[in-house]
Formats: C-alpha cells, sequence, structure tokens
C-alpha cells in the first residue's frame, strides 16, 4: 500500500505553555469546518497534552503489522502518542524521536488533505527531524508566542532564515487579559508581535487574549475559538490552504549550515588539543602511539550523507590534519553524526552525563579499524574529558555546540 503524504503545516514555539496545541486544534477544527479533510500529528512524544483539548476517548489509533492507522477524532485524524502511553511521560533518546516521527510520517495511512504538526517546545532536534521528514509535503511553520516570550520568537524566525525552513508566519496567544468587563491587562507584558513584523517583515495572524470563557471552553474540550477570537486562525488558515509545498532548498542548507559549525568544532577541538593536553604523556598512560591515521566521518542525523571527512595523526607530539591519505592508508576510522559529537564533547545529553565511551557503548558512534580502534577512542575519551575540564576552552566551544544541537 501507498501511504500518503498530506501537506504539512508545523506549528512551535520556544517555550512550553504558549499555546502550541491550543492552535494547533484550532487550525484542524477550523480547516475540517472549511470543508478540508485534515490530520493532527502530536510529536510531542515526551509530554503531549493534546488530550486537553480533544476528547481523545472517541477515538482510537489501530496498529496494522508495520502500519499505523490514525483515530478519527470529530472527523479529524490523530496520531499522539497518548494513544499508548496514556498520561505517562515518555523518555526517548534522539535516535529514537526521529525514528518515531519518520514512522508517525511516513507509516501512517493519512487520508487527509492537511497535516498539523504539533511540535515539542524548543528548536533543537526535533525541528530538524520533522522539517527534514516533511520536506516533500512542508509548506511551511507557524510560530506561536506570548508577548513575555519575544526573544524566542526572533529565534525561531532567526533558525528558519538560517536553515530555510519556510516561515507561514507568527500568532500571538494570551496577547492580554481581558476580563469579562472589556477590561484589557498585559499580564505577560506588552504585546510583540508588531515588534517582529517591522524587524523581520513577517506575516502577523494576529493576537489571540487570554479569557475565562476561552478556559472554560477549553475544560469542556470545545476549544474552538469563534467570531473575532477566530480571526488569526482564519488568516493562517487562509494562508494555509492558498500555500504550496515548497521542496525547499533547506535541507541543503541544513547540511551546509551543520557541516560549517562541524568544521568549526573540529577545528577548535584539535587547537584545545594541542594546546591544553600533553598528547605525549597521553600516549603512554592510553597505549595509544600513533604514527597512524584516524578517518572522522561525520554523517548527517539519519547517517544518509556524509557532511564532512578529516584524517589526522599524531605527529611529534600534535594532533594534526593529513591531506591525501588514501583507504589503505586509514588504520582507524570513526562514523559519527554532529548532534553524538557536540554532545560527546559537551559531556551531557537530555540533562545526563554523555561521554564519548557513552556513544560508543551505544552503537552511536561506530568505530572500524586494523586492531588500533580501541585505543583511539580511549585516546580521544580522555584528550576530550581534558577539554570539558578547561573552563576558558568549553567557554569558546559551547556556543560552536549550540549552533550544532539547537
Amino acid at each position: 500500500m501507498n501511504v500518503s503524504k498530506p501537506k504539512a503545516v508545523m506549528v512551535l514555539g520556544g517555550k512550553g505553555g504558549v499555546g502550541k496545541t491550543f492552535i494547533s486544534v484550532n487550525l484542524a477544527l477550523h480547516l475540517r469546518d472549511s470543508g478540508k479533510t485534515v490530520g493532527i500529528l502530536d510529536t510531542d512524544f515526551g509530554a503531549s497534552n493534546i488530550g486537553h483539548f480533544i476528547d481523545l476517548s472517541k477515538g482510537s489509533m489501530d496498529f496494522e503489522q508495520d502500519r499505523f492507522k490514525p483515530a478519527n477524532v470529530d472527523g479529524i485524524e490523530v496520531f499522539s502518542i497518548s494513544f499508548i502511553v496514556g498520561d505517562k511521560t515518555v523518555s526517548m533518546q534522539g535516535a529514537q524521536y526521529a525514528e518515531l516521527i519518520r514512522d508517525a510520517v511516513n507509516n501512517t495511512e493519512w487520508t487527509c488533505e492537511y497535516l498539523i504538526v504539533d511540535c515539542p517546545p524548543g528548536f533543537g532536534d526535533e525541528v530538524r527531524t520533522s522539517a527534514k521528514v516533511l520536506s516533500d509535503s512542508l509548506l511551511g511553520s507557524i510560530i506561536v508566542m506570548i508577548p513575555a516570550h519575544y526573544l524566542d520568537a526572533k529565534r525561531a524566525i532567526e533558525l528558519h532564515r538560517d536553515l530555510g525552513i519556510p516561515l507561514l508566519g507568527v500568532i500571538e496567544n494570551m496577547s492580554y487579559f481581558e476580563c469579562e468587563h472589556g477590561g484589557r491587562y498585559p499580564i505577560f507584558g506588552e504585546s510583540m508581535i508588531d515588534k517582529l513584523v517591522e524587524e523581520y517583515g513577517v506575516t502577523a495572524f494576529g493576537k489571540i487574549p487570554l479569557r475565562m470563557d476561552i478556559r472554560e471552553k477549553v475544560n469542556k474540550k470545545e476549544p474552538k475559538l469563534e467570531g473575532d477570537l477566530a480571526e488569526p486562525i482564519l488568516r493562517a488558515v487562509d494562508v494555509i490552504v492558498n500555500a504550496k509545498p515548497r521542496k525547499p532548498s533547506f535541507l541543503e542548507k541544513m547540511k551546509k549550515y551543520v557541516k560549517k559549525w562541524v568544521d568549526k568544532l573540529v577545528v577548535e577541538a584539535i587547537l584545545a588539543i594541542n594546546k591544553e593536553i600533553d598528547i605525549k604523556g597521553l600516549q603512554d598512560a592510553t597505549g595509544y602511539k600513533g604514527g597512524s591515521i584516524i578517518r572522522l566521518n561525520i554523517y548527517d542525523d539519519d547517517y544518509d550523507s556524509l557532511l564532512t571527512q578529516g584524517d589526522f595523526m599524531i605527529h611529534e607530539g600534535k594532533l594534526v590534519a593529513v591531506d591525501g591519505a588514501g583507504y589503505d592508508d586509514v588504520d582507524v576510522v570513526i562514523d559519527v553524526t554532529p548532534s553524538v559529537l557536540a554532545h560527546a564533547i559537551l559531556g551531557e545529553r537530555n540533562g545526563k552525563p554523555y561521554s564519548l565511551e557513552d556513544a560508543y557503548r551505544l552503537g552511536e558512534v561506530r568505530v572500524w579499524g586494523r586492531g588500533r580502534q580501541a585505543q583511539a577512542i580511549h585516546f580521544l575519551k580522555y584528550a576530550w574529558n581534558i577539554i570539558r575540564s578547561r573552563e576558558d576552552v568549553m567557554n569558546k566551544i559551547a556556543p560552536v555546540i549550540a549552533k550544532i544541537v539547537g
């Protein structure tokens, strides 16, 4: 069976609690009521809250061999981890997240024309993974902000420009508190969406207030905005139905963007190793005598394509780059992805300690060679541990790592 790929819109926000899911559900409801077939892909696998807005008990997801069949809730197709684990929290590594995203998009029997992708907070690997998987059918993103999170909205816009991801527009949710007597109070600060328009020329779909009647409707799982309140949603829907999938060049831009920062990270790491580390002493301690070539292959996060390759060896107590090495000259080959490399140097991932040794143990870095790979990994592990212990070095490397891991 060929699984169709509906036209997709990602709904993003830099922080949790800005109302992404609320906006996602409203976009889906208004698309449905305009006569379009629509689905919601809930990709906030770690902390899904879509069940606060729609009654998931009205439908169920089915699993048939290697296929998912989304639930049908009030005429909307829904894929959510909540159908599997309920209200429980799910903890998964980046590779698991990416695989589940691919399954949700490529192995789900979507029959809808439009797919609203409710993304988790932040602008890390999840955004890049979603954009990559949806690249053939992506219409663009909608950024949801509140006035207090103006800086996060700016970062989101700049990230879209850096990576070439199409941006449809911005919605300011909870723009002000509107009481039942008509008073307006900027409890999250003055509105900032007009400033974004002025600075970046983005499309502003409008402002949605914070009101008790909206809260009451959400509590009843009847979140659809009506009347004037719905104007920002209707403007966004109008843009969505008139947009065309742009097979953007953003994947190539992503590769170039990541490659640029990976290359810089490698250069900074080599400089730090040569400056901060007694390489000869470390060789004696680890049993790695050097004189052989280590080839570093850095692939994209799916191991689909090679981003950059470098050959290195230890010569006269220095780690040096080697030009023109042939395959037969290489004794150790290390295959790694940008995020694994960055997190291994940083020493943590998802708030937990993470090292090159962990990556090796978990199969997230692949090492090949002619009998010296264990010593090479041992040497690099100790070298990176020393780098992490130098605060001035990490202060220099940390901004580069941030560009890679988002």
